[in-house]
């Protein structure tokens, strides 16, 4: 996250715009009705939900003038919101590496105390700056400058401190949310680079903005930073059920709907583009359980049509019918996030680069992989990736096949995925098919920097 824009010339501005045309987008759609997937009715019980534990690390205190303003009030905020959502919140503000360490570890043992039942949560949110390193991604703590030549020891790894207190098994959830300015230690890499990941198993990891991207927030410590922001407008909103991915997706979209048209012209250059990757989670919400004896509506059985459809263009026609027949629907929050997946997978079928046919979504597999069939239908770039592994391997109900292992990867490369392109480049370039010079270009344009020693000998740019 970028604080006051202080040390980066592009970034020094002073956000004084309102967000309230940006809260009317998904208004309604998080208002009474919101539901999650399954069959609803009007009436609705307290959600019998699991054990949740939040940790907030919010740092507002850094050298050479790189504070961040609104790190604080994003941690009050935040805590409030997730309060409401039966979450018991520690907030830690600006630790130093030692209570940081201490803060995490915590919630490590707390987490592993909780019952594996299915519907623990836990979540860790950050707010501060952040770096990457060989490929790795840090978070500083308050005091540390980025150009400490002993930052990365006082930094903490995200994937090895942070991910790894999250007991990381199927099903499961533990969330990261890191509103992070992104910045790189490494001379030959530009400003902006913290590095794409994918979650491990049981794991949802939210980023305010895609790899490459700063993220941007006022210099004014009574305003959120604009992810967090959006994140507890939608938040607030929730009543009855929606998936947690759903409400990841639907700050995503909030967060670039505001800054697309925002009045300050540098907000709307280097608009962020909030990104998350998931694990294989199991389902998990937040929000009221319906009541078991609610009775059966139309509503119900015209979502029900929807969420069995198998096809993105069935997915997509089956949203819009149903936005048109239900406005304002208890549905509508995972119906607009299925549409906007449904038509990014629409566009990736449509490349040349992918050679996925229709035929491909209408195989059956277990469990796990039809889990991952209806993601990968709506646009879920990591489920994608999961089904070309099963391909792969042979796994999970389907037999080894690897011309499908690699329409998947294409397919998953398409929507997003960094790291599917650049294996895919890697593989390609092996064989010397001329669409390597297609992947590994997007690799890095989406953010990807392979860890030196995943490179070897191979002498080349995308290395």
């Amino acid at each position: 996250m970028s604080d006051s824009y202080s040390g980066h010339p592009r970034r020094r501005f002073l956000i004084r715009g309102s967000h309230a045309w940006a809260a009317a987008l998904f208004g309604a759609s998080l208002g009474r009705h919101a539901m999650a997937d399954g069959y609803s009715a009007p009436s609705y019980t307290a959600a019998a939900a699991g054990k949740r534990i939040a940790l907030l690390v919010c740092c507002s205190t850094y050298p050479d003038g790189k504070n961040i303003q609104p790190a604080r009030k994003n941690g009050r905020d935040l805590e409030a919101a997730l309060r409401r959502q039966g979450f018991e919140v520690e907030v830690e503000n600006d630790p130093d590496r030692a209570r940081f360490v201490a803060a995490v570890t915590r919630f490590r043992q707390r987490m592993a105390a909780l019952p594996d039942d299915g519907q623990s949560m836990g979540l860790i949110y950050f707010c501060g700056h952040g770096m990457q390193v060989e490929g790795r991604n840090y978070l500083l703590p308050s005091g540390v400058a980025i150009d400490d030549p002993k930052a990365r020891e006082q930094a903490i790894n995200l994937q090895d401190q942070i991910l790894t207190a999250f007991p990381q098994r199927y099903p499961g959830l533990g969330v990261a949310v890191i509103d992070a300015c992104r910045d790189s230690a490494e001379q030959d890499t530009k400003i902006g680079s913290f590095n794409y990941s994918t979650a491990p198993p049981g794991c949802i990891v939210a980023f305010s903005a895609s790899a490459g991207q700063v993220s941007l927030s006022p210099s004014d410590p009574a305003r959120n930073s604009f992810y967090t922001g959006e994140l507890v407008q939608v938040l607030d909103g929730i009543d009855t059920e929606v998936p947690i991915t759903d409400i990841f997706e639907l700050t995503r979209l909030r967060v670039e709907k505001t800054m697309a048209s925002h009045p300050a012209p540098i907000v709307r250059k280097l608009a962020q583009r909030p990104h998350m990757t998931a694990g294989q989670t199991g389902v998990f919400r937040l929000g009221r359980e319906r009541s078991p004896t609610a009775a059966r509506t139309a509503e119900d059985d015209a979502y029900a049509q929807h969420a069995a459809a198998m096809q993105p263009a069935n997915v997509k026609k089956t949203a819009e019918d149903f936005l048109l027949a239900y406005p304002g629907s208890r549905y509508d929050a995972q119906i607009r996030v299925a549409l906007a997946g449904a038509e990014d997978a629409l566009r990736a079928t449509s490349s040349r680069f992918v050679r996925l046919s229709s035929s491909a979504f209408l195989s059956r597999g277990s469990e796990l992989y039809m889990e991952d069939m209806r993601k990968a239908v709506r646009g879920d770039k990591d489920a994608a990736s999961r089904i070309a592994t099963m391909y792969e391997e042979g796994s999970n109900g389907v037999a080894a096949n690897p011309l499908r292992s690699e329409q998947w990867l294409r397919y998953s490369a398409l929507l997003g995925n960094a790291i599917a392109c650049y294996e895919l480049y890697r593989r390609l370039a092996e064989k010397g098919d001329p669409d390597a010079e297609f992947f590994g270009p997007e690799a890095l344009r989406l953010g990807y920097r392979p860890p030196k020693s995943l490179c070897g000998s191979r002498k080349s740019e995308n290395c």
